[in-house]
């Protein structure tokens, strides 16, 4: 009987804000126009645009405009774990030959570009990895995403948790590129959470209803 170590298909990262968008997507005159109100009676209409715009992020993996992020990864994809038949019989790579991954998946999009890369070893001793020369970056898939150059190695990462530090720039980069059917979906979401202040609202339903889901929804990244 073969014993294998088990090979986790996936792997855990986690995602931190490293710098915010500093304007918003949807002015608040222009909320003002969609929900008809004026200024005196709507003071923190801008206030509103920024929580839907945040929700709608939230929900859709979107960054609306520029921001930085800094995910971190426990381990390369197909990191080379052994696998077993009584004794080492070589790399897990080898089982999965061709159909190795080599592309790291940036959670926000649409990817503007790779600011850093950063391993650390068993001490937590940093080594900053020269994008350039290890990888190719794809703004154009979506999420964007960095693949293992031809040639290249994945760079030594050993620490047992948050081995690999990455740190990129998401976004559109002013609200005139931000598409149409984007803004509608903020100045719906925005209008609906203005509608239902003091209510007890539901932030699912307030998605859904105000139509900011459907909008979005044709905005998901398409899975084979």
């Amino acid at each position: 009987m073969s014993l294998r170590a088990p090979y986790p298909l996936h792997q855990h990262r986690g995602s931190v804000l490293v710098t915010a968008p500093t304007t918003e997507p949807v002015t608040a005159a222009e909320l003002l126009l969609h929900v008809r109100e004026d200024a005196a009676n709507f003071r923190d209409a801008l206030s509103y645009v920024k929580d839907a715009r945040q929700d709608i992020e939230n929900r859709s993996g979107l960054a609306f405009l520029t921001q930085s992020w800094r995910v971190a990864l426990d381990r390369w994809p197909t990191g080379g774990e052994a696998w077993w038949d009584g004794v080492r019989d070589g790399s897990i790579n080898e089982l999965y030959g061709a159909h190795a991954q080599r592309s790291i998946e940036l959670p926000k999009w649409p990817l503007a570009s790779i600011t850093s890369v950063t391993v650390y070893d068993e001490d937590s001793t940093s080594t900053a990895v020269t994008v350039a020369n290890v990888f190719d970056v794809d703004a154009y898939s979506r999420p964007g995403r960095m693949t293992l150059k031809r040639g290249a190695t994945w760079p030594v990462a050993l620490r047992a948790s948050n081995a690999i530090e990455i740190v990129y720039v998401a976004g559109y980069t002013s609200a005139a590129n931000v598409p149409a059917p984007m803004k509608r979906a903020v100045k719906q979401l925005a209008a609906y959470l203005y509608s239902h202040r003091g209510d007890d609202c539901n932030p699912d339903e307030a998605y859904s209803a105000s139509g900011a889901e459907s909008i979005m929804a044709s905005y998901k990244p398409a899975r084979l």
